[in-house]
């Protein structure tokens, strides 16, 4: 009868923080992502509210979607594949159409050169800034910014497209 008085209070006590635990996980939900990109191997991914921090903190502002992913390529001169699901395919085009007209309309901004590519019916966009080169697009409800120091010129990485075609 002790032990199973005792087991019922572990239960009671391990039943709260098992809930908590599994609401985080939930928040946190993985993205899909390629294990490679180019010449580099997947090094770190980042996720859940961790992830929506950084993407807000980046535009100083709040703009994180509803599930966020970032993930690093490479141990040095990293690349970085920036993933937001929307759950409302509107929302996702309209944070994107909202992202290119701001960067096409900023004068002083720390990206140039921004265009559309043709061999996606312009649905892809492509700068340079900071000293890499940076594609963003749709596929579906993700909004995806690729940041790279790899050359795939006017092309996505193949690898990329897999898991999210534009």
């Amino acid at each position: 009868m002790t032990d199973g008085m005792n087991l019922k209070s572990l239960l009671k006590l391990l039943c709260p923080i098992l809930i908590i635990f599994c609401l985080e996980c939930s928040n946190s939900t993985q993205l899909p992502t390629p294990e490679k990109i180019g010449d580099k191997e997947l090094f770190r991914v980042i996720s859940g509210k961790h992830a929506a921090r950084v993407v807000n903190k980046m535009h100083g502002q709040t703009v994180a979607a509803d599930v966020n992913v970032i993930v690093e390529y490479g141990m040095k001169k990293k690349d970085f594949l920036f993933i937001s699901y929307y759950r409302d395919q509107n929302e996702a085009n309209d944070a994107f159409n909202l992202m290119i007209e701001k960067m096409a309309s900023s004068k002083k901004g720390p990206f140039l050169h921004l265009i559309p590519l043709t061999a996606y019916n312009n649905k892809v966009y492509f700068t340079l800034g900071m000293g890499t080169g940076h594609y963003i697009f749709l596929s579906g409800k993700y909004l995806l910014w690729f940041q790279t120091y790899q050359s795939f010129g006017e092309r996505l990485p193949p690898q990329l497209l897999k898991f999210y075609p534009a």
